[in-house]
């Protein structure tokens, strides 16, 4: 099992607070920020009641904005999750002039955070369309699955072999939904195994999964003593 994975990640804050002095540093911290946010903040304009493609112009509108204004120079870590931060700049920049001004167009220009043809927001935004879910509650379940997509894949970039990375394609599903009876022996089969060298795979996935998932919900906080909360909290959302 790779171990690369287990430091953990550089926290939202810091990658941003760090990167004041160094324009460069900072524009790489934000993209990946926004790569990280773009889905909640979709989705919380579309729950809010905008169309598609007006929750398209607003998201790649404010993400020009967060990378060009100076909202993190005034943001105090101090008061909370950088998530509760992020939403709260939204409210306040769709309370503003830019809502009522014509929306910067997908691209912003020459700035291209969110490449929409490589995406597909309404899908994405699909689990929740018919939610009872308001838009804060959106903005956090999505934040919740973004997560958990993205520890997925970095669990799946870790399987550095064709052996493994079939085995992976076979077992994944099992991190994700409870196996019913007999989807061992038939994945067992498949491989060529006995159906404890299954059982023990998908220990082992799981356990790596739950550790990653763990590292970037560190990432999302300042003080590492709050990782314990937000994992709680990461299950409530994801209980909704």
């Amino acid at each position: 099992m790779a171990t690369q994975g287990a430091a953990f990640l550089s926290t939202e804050w810091s990658m941003v607070l760090e990167a004041r002095e160094d324009s460069l540093r900072r524009r790489h911290a934000l993209e990946r920020l926004c790569a990280n946010y773009w889905l909640p903040l979709y989705a919380y304009l579309r729950r809010r009641g905008h169309a598609p493609a007006d929750a398209e112009d607003l998201t790649q509108g404010f993400l020009c904005h967060v990378l060009e204004s100076d909202i993190f120079e005034r943001s105090d870590p101090e008061k909370g999750r950088f998530r509760g931060f992020l939403v709260g700049a939204l409210k306040r920049y769709l309370g503003s002039h830019f809502e009522k001004e014509n929306a910067i167009k997908r691209g912003g220009g020459n700035v291209r955070l969110v490449d929409w043809s490589a995406v597909n927001a309404e899908r994405e935004f699909m689990p929740f369309a018919d939610s009872p879910l308001d838009a804060s509650e959106v903005y956090e379940s999505s934040w919740a699955l973004a997560l958990l997509g993205r520890s997925l894949r970095r669990l799946e970039e870790e399987q550095d072999t064709p052996e493994r990375s079939r085995r992976f394609a076979l077992l994944k599903i099992f991190l994700t939904s409870t196996p019913d009876h007999g989807d061992y022996d038939r994945v067992a089969g498949e491989l060529g195994v006995a159906r404890q060298n299954v059982a023990m795979w998908v220990h082992r996935l799981s356990a790596r999964y739950a550790e990653l998932v763990r590292i970037e919900v560190a990432a999302t906080v300042r003080d590492p003593a709050d990782v314990k909360d937000e994992m709680a909290h990461l299950l409530r959302v994801l209980r909704r």
